[in-house]
């Protein structure tokens, strides 16, 4: 309790709290982590902005009460905001920052997360090779703790950097250790994702009917989990598939559906790429 008393002397100086009754460490934190939540929530959904804003105010209660493990989740949620945003180099900031703050407090699970972000943050950059170590050192601390979704978090990314390097016996091998993994768990957002990733190497590799396979059961399990993110990736890799066996009807379909989804989350950079793409198909 020593330390209230210069966080309440900012928090005035900030017009927080000072109508009303001062507020406590305990009061802020349970406050912090409730604009996380909300924050989580508009990402499921797809609001970036809005996400965004609230990871911002939840930061700046966490830094206010030095909640240094609070702060290292904000800056993973708001680099992952960032990326998301097409802005890579303040995705990287964010992601550093947290990992300087993890390293300090010895979390292994918090090294993990933020390490297997900051390895995605790279591997967005083509930069395979410092996504690959990322990764590597995020599978190492996840192998330290009990048997969770972090461990197949790291193998599906491993197998990204695999498939970037156009390995796709490894990248297959890792997505199916991760799945293995998922299924002994019974966790179905982590099977979804191991399912899409499987779907879009398989298209890479030209094997259209299992491709499809994997590709549609993500769909539908993103669908009933409302995982607008699962579901963009997955519509991706559908058009994908669709457009390498010449089926224009059906590009045009998940296409738009991947459209609208861009549109609302506002990222005009993909959606001016896709819609270049669509119009080429049509063309031909």
């Amino acid at each position: 309790m020593a330390g209230y008393g210069r966080w309440l002397l900012l928090l005035c100086l900030l017009g927080l709290g000072c109508a009303g009754p001062v507020k406590t460490g305990e009061d802020l934190q349970s406050r912090a982590l409730s604009l996380n939540d909300e924050g989580y929530q508009y990402y499921r959904q797809g609001h970036f902005n809005a996400a965004e804003g609230k990871f911002s105010q939840a930061l700046k209660l966490n830094r206010l009460i030095d909640r240094r493990k609070g702060i290292a989740a904000n800056l993973n949620n708001l680099g992952v905001i960032a990326q998301e945003q097409g802005a890579p180099e303040q995705a990287m900031a964010y992601f550093r920052e947290a990992l300087d703050l993890n390293r300090d407090l010895e979390d292994p699970a918090g090294l993990s997360e933020t390490l297997n972000n900051l390895g995605s943050a790279y591997l967005s950059q083509g930069k395979v090779e410092e996504a690959r170590k990322a990764y590597q050192e995020a599978l190492e601390y996840a192998q330290t703790l009990p048997p969770g979704p972090l461990l197949a978090l790291s193998l599906t990314h491993l197998g990204d950097a695999a498939r970037a390097r156009r390995d796709y016996d490894q990248a297959l091998d890792y997505y199916r250790q991760a799945l293995a993994g998922d299924e002994a768990r019974k966790d179905m957002p982590g099977q979804a994702v191991c399912w899409q990733r499987l779907g879009g190497t398989f298209v890479d590799l030209k094997d259209y009917p299992q491709a499809g396979i994997y590709l549609h059961g993500a769909l539908g399990e993103f669908r009933r989990l409302e995982n607008t993110d699962g579901i963009a990736d997955t519509l991706k890799d559908l058009t994908r598939l669709a457009l390498a066996q010449g089926d224009r009807e059906e590009a045009a379909l998940q296409g738009n559906l991947l459209l609208e989804i861009y549109r609302a989350r506002g990222q005009e950079q993909e959606a001016r790429k896709l819609e270049a793409l669509l119009q080429n198909n049509k063309g031909h």
